[in-house]
Order: structure tokens, then sequence, then C-alpha cells
């Protein structure tokens, strides 16, 4: 599928070959003056008259892409993430990129999709996704943000890392082990400060409690970390 083009890079464009061919017809036309007044014998004619040809061709071309400035049509889009506007050439029918935040902007059927807002369980750094994110790294620390989908294939707002302010206290409940066994043990080892035969017995014992008392924050850190080798975890409230 094609680019479309940025309607201020288009005219740019148009400008930039318009200056370029519009000087260089007047240096032709310069030469040919001269040539007129100086060379009229010989080959000097033959010079003169090609000067003049090279000098209109060049002012008629330059002047041509001028005039093409105004034939640029334009569609402006608003940016989701900084709220600039962004005007193409075109309807957009694929994805492209904000000329401020230079972040990339999800399109379906010529339509600027919403974003949605996520913290990273690692940093707390909030970052966007679209239903388009297939996956979603942090910028500030380039940690993997899970995006989970339902069964319709849409990508779902990942339950513990979506923005909340939450003063209640925590436990958190390891439920599945999952296929990553050795990395999550080490995992555990260090973050409840364990031995291995220790986490391999709770293990054994699912669902067990790993922390109780921690806040939202925490809870959502650690499940990050879980997540990521694939341990199935919960963050229950302390009634």
């Amino acid at each position: 599928m094609p680019r479309v083009e940025r309607t201020q890079d288009v005219i740019e464009i148009h400008w930039e070959n318009a200056l370029v061919y519009g000087v260089g017809g007047v240096l032709f036309l310069g030469l040919f003056g001269f040539l007129l007044y100086y060379g009229t014998e010989g080959s000097f004619i033959a010079l003169t008259w090609l000067m003049l040809v090279f000098g209109l061709a060049c002012l008629g071309y330059g002047t041509r892409r001028a005039i093409e400035v105004r034939k640029v049509t334009s569609v402006a889009y608003t940016c989701p993430y900084c709220e600039s506007i962004v005007e193409l050439t075109e309807v957009a029918q694929s994805d492209f990129s904000c000329s401020e935040c230079a972040r990339v902007i999800p399109v379906e059927d010529g339509e600027v999709m919403p974003v949605h807002l996520v913290r990273c369980g690692y940093c707390h750094e909030l970052n966007f996704y679209s239903d388009k994110t297939e996956f979603l790294v942090c910028e500030n620390c380039s940690h993997e943000i899970p995006i989970s989908s339902d069964s319709h294939g849409h990508k779902s707002v990942p339950k513990f890392y979506a923005v909340v302010e939450d003063d209640a206290l925590y436990e958190l409940v390891l439920v599945e082990s999952g296929t990553k066994t050795e990395d999550l043990i080490a995992c555990l080892q260090r973050m409840l400060a364990l031995n291995r035969s220790q986490v391999k017995q709770m293990l054994d014992q699912l669902p067990v409690t790993l922390l109780t008392g921690i806040s939202r924050r925490k809870a959502d850190m650690l499940l990050a970390q879980l997540t990521i080798h694939e341990g199935g975890a919960e963050a229950r409230p302390l009634v």
C-alpha cells in the first residue's frame, strides 16, 4: 500500500523545485543577454539561442511547479498522542507518523483509532497503545508490558497495568506456574528471598499466597515480573 505524503512535504518539494528552476532560468536568460550583446558571430550564435531555450524552459517549469502548490489537497488528522494537527494529501489508508511527537498514529478505514494509557509495571511510566498494538515496550525502561487478547481477537485493557489510584492493601497470590518453571523459580527466589527447595514446595501447593499487606503499586510491579516468566498471579484486595 503506497504511503500517503504529508501536505507540507509536498508543498516544500514544489517550492524547492520552483526556486531551483526559476533561479536557473534567470541565469540562463542572463547568459543569453550577455552572449547576445558580446558574441553575435560564429559559434556563439547557436550557444546564445540555446541559452534562451534553456532559460525559458526552466522558467516555465519553475512556474508550473509554483502553480502546483495551489492544487495540493489536504486532509487534516489530529494526533491522539500530542493533539497536534497532521495534514496529508489524501485520506490515510495505513498508519503514519506524527511530525511533532514522531509516534505512529494508528489508522483504520481512514479514521484515527483511539489510543489508551497503560502504566508500566516496572518504572510506572505511562505508555500508549491501541487495538492494533501486538506488543508494547515501555518507552522509559524498555521492559515489555503484557497485553492480552480476548476470544474475539481484540486487545483488552491490561487489568493490572491500568492507571488507577488505589490506597488499599493487597495480597499477591500465585495461581499458575506456566511452562517456564526454572525461570519462575529463579524469579521467586529473588522476590521472596527463599531457597530453591522452598520455592519448589510452594509451586506444588498452588494456589499459594506469596505476599500480603502490600500496596497496589508494588503488587503491579511484582505481577509484571511474574507475567514475563508465565507465572499466573492475582492481586487480591484485603478485606
